[in-house]
């Protein structure tokens, strides 16, 4: 059975070096990935704003696109957490509902995928401090240890961590536009809370969490790096972080 990639919308528009980092991760490995054409968003937007008919015709679209029997691999874990955990909610009837479980039961979020393949064939190498995000859909997925453990494969990493009081960066999809004045808050409190560990930046397996917290974070003061795990993974040579 094949690997299909299942690209985030707002990765495909606003990030699309990271989808590049995953497709460069699965060629070091020998991976054949296949990219459907078709795919658009999981719905996760539509379902998060109180609109469960888009998400509901979004989510049909999605199975009909991911139609196989293969794994499809997410960069993300906030559109792995949507499919696996609220797809279900959104099926209607018995066949609509076995039809999702079973996409469920194939989706993988990228960390996940590489802790279960085991010891990567190359030493990732990045020379610096990071603190790995714990975003809510990660720690909801409980993807955090492993992914974890694949970044202990980078030679001159160093993983740091903050209070578990600072739990979420604020932005929460449509929260920061229902409620940015808290939402900034939130995210300012959550990086001063970074800044105070020495860390250079941050590393996600939620690029969604680094674009709120980039706006808040990529001042001379702070001058905090944000990178996708895939990025990091695929660094293509040993550089000093400050």
């Amino acid at each position: 059975m094949g690997l299909e990639l299942f690209i985030p919308c707002f990765l495909d528009q606003c990030a699309p070096q990271v989808a590049s980092a995953v497709a460069g991760l699965l060629a070091r490995l020998g991976v054949a990935g296949h990219y459907p054409a078709g795919q658009t968003c999981c719905g996760q937007f539509a379902w998060t704003a109180g609109d469960p008919a888009t998400a509901r015709r979004l989510m049909r679209h999605f199975l009909r696109v991911f139609a196989g029997a293969g794994t499809i691999l997410c960069p993300s874990a906030s559109c792995t957490y949507m499919v696996r955990h609220c797809y279900p909610q959104l099926a209607e009837g018995r066949r609509e509902e076995r039809a999702v479980a079973a996409l469920a039961a194939r989706v993988r979020e990228l960390s996940e995928w590489l802790y279960a393949w085991g010891p990567l064939p190359w030493t990732p190498q990045f020379t610096g401090s990071l603190v790995l995000h714990q975003s809510c859909k990660a720690r909801q997925l409980g993807v955090l240890d492993g992914a974890r453990e694949v970044l202990s494969q980078v030679q001159g990493l160093e993983l740091l961590t903050i209070s578990p009081y600072y739990t979420c960066c604020g932005f929460g999809g449509t929260f920061a536009l229902q409620h940015p004045e808290l939402s900034r808050e939130i995210g300012e409190a959550y990086l001063s809370a970074v800044s105070a560990t020495g860390a250079s930046g941050l590393v996600s397996l939620d690029y969604s969490c680094l674009f709120h917290l980039q706006g808040l974070g990529a001042t001379p003061a702070r001058n905090l790096k944000f990178y996708h795990l895939a990025e990091i993974l695929t660094w293509p040579e040993i550089r000093s972080e400050t």
